[in-house]
């Protein structure tokens, strides 16, 4: 701390992936407000003026990473930006189903407003049981981090000693730390991010923990 104040820890002073893998963990930036009032699921939105904004940062900031591999969720919102970032290292992003938001089935694209207003009891079970109940004919929260930790089994071993990052929707962003770190599900709330903000995780054999968090929470 500084003259009163907080200064953001420097992501440059992490010490160097060597006997673990770091996962740097990519919201996508923020979606415009038609989208940001609607159940969007695994289904395709589009960034704000601000989430491009955020882009150029995450392209600023990226460069001094170290990326070895990039990695995102075939959504629109997470897919572009990750081509972005893979450019910087000259290579092509990896976009793979199983990172993909949890499919919200008949809600899915609807306004939540008139979602609470026709299903409020499904709606409520939804967030008191959050990570475990399904919207109707979709998906839980828990399902999708289950193919997501699926896709890191893979990825696992020749990821070890090297820095990837991973463009991903909030709510499975959350649920796979939450997984990772040995949390609840039902706690992922606890590490939710904002659209545009990035998380960092240590993962070793043996273990993970939270490298750094929210990097820009407490910028100058």
């Amino acid at each position: 701390m500084e003259a009163g104040r907080f200064v953001l820890h420097d992501v440059r002073m992490l010490s160097e992936p060597s006997d673990f893998c770091r996962l740097w963990l990519f919201r996508h930036p923020e979606i415009d407000g038609d989208h940001a009032q609607r159940a969007v699921g695994d289904g395709p939105a589009e960034l704000s003026r601000r989430g491009r904004s955020q882009v150029l940062r995450w392209l600023e900031l990226a460069k001094t990473l170290g990326i070895a591999e990039v990695w995102s969720s075939p959504q629109p919102q997470c897919a572009g930006p990750a081509r972005g970032l893979a450019e910087l290292i000259e290579q092509e992003a990896h976009l793979d189903p199983r990172l993909r938001d949890q499919n919200m089935g008949r809600w899915q694209g609807r306004e939540w407003s008139d979602v609470m207003r026709d299903e409020d009891g499904a709606v409520r079970t939804f967030f008191s049981e959050f990570g475990e109940a399904t919207a109707p004919g979709g998906e839980s929260l828990g399902a999708a981090v289950e193919r997501m930790l699926l896709w890191w089994q893979e990825r696992m071993k020749p990821s070890l000693g090297k820095s990837l990052v991973v463009v991903l929707p909030g709510t499975l962003l959350g649920g796979f730390a939450a997984a990772m770190l040995g949390m609840r599900l039902s706690r992922s709330v606890t590490l939710s991010l904002p659209m545009g903000g990035i998380g960092a995780l240590d993962v070793f054999q043996n273990g993970s923990r939270v490298a750094t968090w929210n990097v820009d929470a407490l910028r100058e």
